[in-house]
C-alpha cells in the first residue's frame, strides 16, 4: 500500500514539474504574445520577411502568378490582412509576381485569315480587330500585315489587315467581231477578260456579250470562231 503512495505522489509531481516547465516555456517563447500583420503586398519577399521577422511572424511564397502591373518577385496578395493581429510565430502566406506574361507571337503575313485563325487557338492567343482594304497584289482573303509584329509580345491579341482583293473593275465590252483570234485574246487579256472560243476559225464572226454592254474585270466573253465576213466555214 505504501508503494502505491508512493508511486502516485511521484506521478502527480512529475505531471505538475511538466506542467510548470512548460508554461514557462510557453512564457519564454512568448507563445502567448500577437503580432501585427503589416502591408505586404508591393512588397519585394527580402523587404516583407524582414517586416515579419520584426513582429517574430514568418513568411511563406504559397504560389507566383503573372501580374501586369505588380514587378516580378514582388508580392501580389497576403493571406492575413495588414493590421490583424495573430499569434507571433505564424506564417503569413503570399503569393508572388511572376511579372508580365510573355507571348511568342509567329508572323501571319501573306497566310490566309482562317488558316491564322487556327494557329492562334492553338496558340491560345486571340484576333481584336480585322481591317479589311482592297489591294491589287494580295489574293482575298490573305493577310496583308498584322500589329504587333512577330516577336515576344506581353499581349495575346494581335490585329490584322487582310486583302478584299481587287477592286471590281467594269468595261463596256469591246467589240471582238473580225479580229483575228491572237489579236482578241490579246485585247481579253489586257483588259483582264476571259474568252471562251467556241467552234474553230482563225477571226471572231460572234460575240456574247454584244459589243458596249457592261462586263466585269474577271469576267468572260464568248466568242464564236470562223472564217470571217459572217462565214462560219
Amino acid at each position: 500500500m505504501k508503494n502505491f503512495f508512493k508511486i502516485l505522489f511521484f506521478s502527480i509531481t512529475f505531471i505538475a514539474v511538466g506542467a510548470v516547465a512548460a508554461f514557462l516555456v510557453y512564457k519564454i517563447l512568448n507563445f502567448d504574445k500577437t503580432g501585427e500583420v503589416p502591408m505586404l503586398m508591393g512588397k519585394s519577399i527580402t523587404e516583407a520577411s524582414e517586416l515579419l521577422n520584426k513582429r517574430k511572424l514568418f513568411l511563406k511564397v504559397e504560389g507566383k502568378e503573372h501580374n501586369e502591373e505588380v514587378p516580378e518577385g514582388h508580392i501580389i496578395k497576403q493571406d492575413v490582412e495588414p493590421g490583424k493581429e495573430i499569434p507571433v510565430g505564424v506564417e503569413v502566406n503570399v503569393v508572388v509576381s511572376k511579372g508580365l506574361e510573355m507571348y511568342s507571337m509567329p508572323s501571319f503575313e501573306g497566310q490566309f485569315l482562317d488558316d491564322a485563325k487556327l494557329t492562334l487557338i492553338n496558340l491560345d492567343m486571340k484576333i481584336k480587330k480585322v481591317t479589311r482594304v482592297h489591294s491589287d497584289s494580295i489574293e482575298k482573303g490573305k493577310i496583308i500585315a498584322q500589329r504587333p509584329l512577330p516577336g515576344n509580345i506581353s499581349s495575346n491579341e494581335i490585329n490584322f489587315l487582310v486583302s478584299l482583293g481587287s477592286y471590281a473593275v467594269s468595261y463596256k465590252c469591246p467589240s471582238f467581231v473580225n479580229m483575228t483570234l491572237d489579236n482578241a485574246r490579246a485585247l481579253a487579256n489586257e483588259l483582264g477578260i476571259k474568252l471562251i472560243e467556241k467552234e474553230h476559225g482563225s477571226k471572231v464572226i460572234f460575240q456574247k456579250p454584244e459589243a458596249d454592254a457592261l462586263v466585269k474585270k474577271g469576267g468572260s466573253v464568248e466568242v464564236t470562231l470562223g472564217r470571217g465576213w459572217g462565214m462560219w466555214f
